[in-house]
């Protein structure tokens, strides 16, 4: 109470010492609008004239009535204070939010950016006339900056000065559009610049990877840091394992993971991603945006570090490949793996030919392992098919199956097919069918000899309805009729 009083005191005795030019305003008559009294207010304070507000006031002393006794200056005190009011003076006790800071290279890693959130609002100013406070503002170049702004700000400041000054917002200067392309132009710098990012924003890399913004800086950065940086950010995204698995889900953070799993090095990086990914496997090679993840998992590792991979595929085949995401993540894992992985997972889908056969996006997995030409998985597919041929070739997705096995089997299941086909009471309903026609077509084009002549030959008496059927064109064709 005694400071707030002394301090209205002081306020009324200011315009007295504009008037006699005792601070240095040389007579302007707006001078005391834009003067910052409250450089006067430290001038005293520093001079002892009022306490400094780093200590909190000691309780007044009362008189006898029981009230405060309050010390007024008398008529011959000097209010002046020991050198005039200056700009320079003014900046020196109120450094910008970007000047330089001190930066501690060992405390980095535990202390740098403690501030998650944002600070909060300043006391609003109190209400004066527009001029006077575009005035204030303009002297008072520390006003407090939003975090999103930071970036923009700290351009104009050398590197080393604006990382400093972007202690505390980091992580929210990363997550704005300017702030993280301001960031990502700094790791282009050096190595020094690479530490204080990293600094502020690793333990955040979670939050930072899913955002719209914020996951092109993590990209950038794990292309930049060092072995033990990555090394940091593997064991923070990998301590709970569906953390990485979420993120892979994400439209945003599946980028960032994929730039994670390329940027890999070492055994253990690898089996710490391989494991956390593992509870998700199934989930994420049917996500539209994790089963990006897993292709570049067997893109970028061994066939052994992509063993969990395998074996997931291999139990699943039949759930996976019958889904438009997973059947090209199915034939991705055939092409990948080698030696007993492969012969486990190409075994595992011909055991579930005939499901997959038929089905609109497992028919092309079936095709793709027919045309490794494997002996026992082409045996099996074979033994499943046989006399079921007519009912696959009536059928839009399993007849492109019917057609590959007429190109890619042995000449003894070939003509096991061609039997079964003529062995139809009314063929000409195969020729006439919008799916059996295109078989009937194929087995004309692989044949030859006596089984070629018995086909022609049951194809001959329907020329007339191969002639007006939509469906016949490419069979009613002389040169396959005479071959």
């Amino acid at each position: 109470m005694k400071l707030d009083r002394e301090m209205e005191m002081l306020l009324n005795e200011i315009p007295l010492l504009h008037h006699g030019g005792l601070l240095g305003g040389g007579g302007d008559a707006g001078a005391d609008d834009d003067a910052d009294l409250s450089f006067l207010i430290h001038e005293l304070a520093a001079m002892g004239v009022v306490d400094g507000d780093d200590e909190p006031p000691a309780p007044p002393a009362a008189d006898g009535l029981g009230f405060p006794d309050f010390v007024y200056p008398t008529k011959g005190d000097s209010l002046v204070a020991s050198h005039p009011f200056s700009i320079a003076n003014y900046c020196a006790h109120m450094p910008s939010l970007f000047d330089p800071v001190p930066f501690d290279a060992a405390g980095a890693a535990d202390a740098w950016d403690i501030r998650c959130s944002p600070p909060p609002p300043s006391a609003p100013p109190a209400a004066t006339p527009r001029a006077r406070c575009k005035s204030a503002r303009r002297k008072n170049g520390a006003m407090a900056a939003s975090p999103k702004k930071c970036g923009a700000a700290a351009a104009a400041k050398p590197h080393g000065e604006s990382l400093a000054g972007l202690r505390g917002f980091m992580y929210h200067v990363a997550r704005d559009q300017h702030g993280c392309r301001f960031l990502q132009q700094l790791l282009d710098d050096g190595k020094r610049e690479v530490d204080l990012i990293f600094a502020g924003v690793s333990r955040h890399a979670a939050q930072l990877m899913v955002d719209p913004f914020g996951n092109y800086l993590m990209q950038k950065l794990l292309a930049v840091c060092d072995a033990g940086q990555r090394m940091a950010l593997v064991l923070t995204l990998t301590a709970d394992p569906f953390v990485l698995v979420r993120i892979s889900l994400n439209v945003h953070g599946t980028r960032a993971v994929q730039k994670l799993i390329e940027s890999l090095r070492t055994r253990e990086e690898i089996s710490l991603v391989v494991d956390a990914l593992r509870p998700g496997f199934l989930e994420l090679i049917k996500d539209p945006n994790g089963n990006h993840v897993v292709q570049k998992c067997l893109q970028s590792f061994e066939a052994d570090d992509n063993k969990a991979i395998f074996d997931a595929a291999s139990v699943h085949c039949l759930d996976i490949g019958m889904q438009c995401h997973g059947c090209c993540v199915l034939q991705r894992c055939i092409a990948r793996s080698r030696a007993e992985h492969r012969e486990k997972l190409v075994a595992a889908i011909a055991c579930n030919g005939f499901e997959l056969a038929q089905d609109a996006y497992g028919n092309y997995v079936v095709q793709y392992v027919m045309d490794l030409k494997i002996p026992n998985a082409n045996s099996s597919l074979a033994q499943q098919f046989e006399g079921k041929y007519i009912h696959l070739s009536m059928q839009k997705f399993s007849s492109n199956v019917v057609e590959k096995c007429l190109k890619v089997f042995k000449e003894a299941d070939k003509a096991k097919i061609i039997l079964e086909l003529l062995a139809m009471p009314h063929l000409e309903q195969l020729l006439q069918h919008p799916y059996a026609n295109y078989v009937i077509y194929s087995a004309l084009q692989n044949s030859k000899g006596s089984l070629h002549s018995a086909l022609t030959n049951a194809i001959r008496p329907h020329v007339e309805l191969l002639r007006t059927s939509p469906y016949c064109k490419r069979i009613y064709s002389r040169a396959l009729l005479k071959k």
